[in-house]
């Protein structure tokens, strides 16, 4: 290969994956921060929209040595600090957790990083109670030299390929021990060089998909994001939007909750989505923990999102000012613990999947444990399906609306046969049978059997007689499942008479 002191690196070259293009973002963003001044002895560097230009003096060893020095460092606290991150008003909460979660990923595996066995405990202040976050202490990591040892011969030049372990290809690398040479991937070093950076531009995501039992689902613990990025520039401005916002918004969902947070976060010009949105597509690769690989975050899935228009950006904002996250504080453990809305990951999903906000519904009501974690939402809830233009179809608002009725009707029946007995009502109970016996419904007729016992009960509907014409093709339509959506979403969304009584669940987080 003929020598040259010379590299361009463009997002358009042959062989640059999504994580190639991030990665080449994450050192456009450590360049755009080092001050030039201090590498002219070795070379210089020029930044353009769509790629990068270096040039060195000697040797390709000699000029991106330094660089190398200065992009990969750690704070005073032990915690991993990218040179591209430094004078962000990022919080010690937020540090803590990305570093946690390149941990978990990146850095996941002993030999990619030297760090504490024992994790360190640091307090940090919250509405005057100090919560604990506990990390461990890193004393080096491979990005600081591996590449520096790997990439280049004796004579300092670019060697003909290197190795692609898990550390800069989470999920890649060797893939059985005894055959690693056959196995293993290669590439050439100026290629792996993006994927060295591809930490420091990467979107990071705790994900806290729930199982049946209401409990964590392990095989979705993290969600890595590589948008589509199309200009250099504007993916660091957005990035840095990224980096400052508040500790909890680095949690989600699930995958499509993800997806659509970091397709957001690139495409926000202040308050509102552009209207023609630059970064429509991801690639969102999830990490968790697999039965037969339990010390390490295996990849268990990933998906490739593309052509997300500003509207449907807008249907997710309107999702998210409904179903927040929220924080709650564990006097047990004095730990903070964030709740994350499994609304809001649903409708993430069915945004994508360009079908009503609420197909679904019934999933989230699959168990008792599931069904109270959305009493926790029940608000945003009520207050959502009271919206006007989130529905496709009026006929769906009046379906719950008529729903909400019979359900008011029937709690004030039992409330008033509850009272000529001297007894206290059991809403409670009453919910649940109604929960159970709709998620019991597996075809049209036994749907129509279950609705016509809800308004039966529930006497007097004035909605329903006035509006039936509308309502009746949900009732005796073909469409059954939907119509189980709707019945579901409404019993979850009351909060009239009664409903105060269900709301009072207790959850343990885990």
């Amino acid at each position: 290969m003929e020598k040259t002191n010379q590299l361009v690196m463009k997002l358009s070259d042959p062989g640059m994956t999504h994580l190639h293009k991030v990665g080449l973002a994450g050192l456009y963003m450590t360049l755009k921060k080092l001050p030039e001044k201090d590498f002219q002895e070795f070379g210089e560097w020029n930044l353009f929209s769509d790629r990068i230009e270096f040039s060195w003096k000697k040797t390709p060893k000699d000029f991106f040595s330094p660089i190398l020095e200065k992009s990969f460092q750690l704070d005073s606290k032990g915690l991993i600090d990218f040179y591209a991150h430094k004078d962000h008003p990022m919080g010690d909460e937020t540090r803590i957790l990305l570093h946690n979660i390149i941990m978990g990923t990146y850095l996941q595996h002993g030999s990619s990083r030297k760090a504490e066995k024992k994790a360190t405990e640091i307090v940090i202040p919250f509405e005057e109670k100090e919560a604990i976050y506990s990390y461990k202490i890193v004393k080096s990591y491979n990005h600081q030299t591996k590449y520096t040892m790997d990439a280049f011969d004796k004579k300092g030049n670019f060697k003909e390929k290197v190795s692609i372990k898990n550390w800069l290809l989470p999920g890649g690398g060797v893939r059985h021990v005894q055959y690693s040479i056959d196995s293993e991937l290669t590439s050439s070093p100026e290629n792996v060089l993006p994927l060295l950076y591809a930490p420091v531009a990467t979107i990071y995501f705790y994900i806290r998909a729930k199982s049946l039992d209401g409990k964590y689902d392990n095989r979705k613990s993290t969600a890595l994001v590589f948008p589509k990025i199309k200009d250099l520039s504007e993916y660091q401005k957005n990035y840095i939007r990224y980096i400052q916002a508040p500790a909890e918004s680095l949690y989600v969902g699930d995958v499509g909750d993800a997806a659509l947070k970091a397709l957001l976060i690139t495409n926000l010009w202040g308050k509102e989505v552009l209207e023609n949105s630059e970064t429509n597509s991801c690639l969102v690769q999830v990490m968790g923990n697999v039965g037969w690989n339990k010390q390490q975050k295996c990849r268990t899935s990933s998906f490739y999102i593309k052509n997300i228009d500003a509207h449907k950006l807008n249907s997710f904002v309107v999702a998210y000012r409904f179903f927040g996250n929220a924080r709650f504080f564990s006097e047990k453990n004095q730990k903070l613990f964030i709740r994350v809305s499994s609304i809001r990951a649903l409708i993430a999903d069915n945004i994508l999947a360009n079908t009503y906000w609420y197909r679904n519904f019934s999933h989230l009501m699959r168990s008792s444990q599931l069904t109270k974690l959305i009493h926790f939402e029940k608000k945003g809830l009520t207050d959502m399906v009271q919206e006007e233009n989130i529905w496709c179809e009026a006929s769906d608002k009046l379906m719950v609306e008529s729903i909400h009725v019979a359900l008011r009707n029937r709690y004030g029946a039992l409330a008033e046969r509850a009272k000529k007995s001297n007894e206290k009502p059991n809403f409670e109970r009453e919910f649940e049978r109604i929960r159970t016996s709709l998620m019991r419904t597996k075809n049209a007729s036994t749907l129509r059997a279950e609705l016509a016992d809800i308004f039966a009960r529930g006497g007097i509907n004035k909605s329903l007689q006035k509006n039936w014409q509308k309502i009746l093709p949900l009732y005796a339509g073909s469409d059954w499942q939907r119509a189980k959506d709707l019945a579901l979403l409404a019993l979850a969304s009351y909060s009239g008479k009664g409903s105060e009584s269900v709301e009072k669940i207790e959850t343990e987080e885990d």
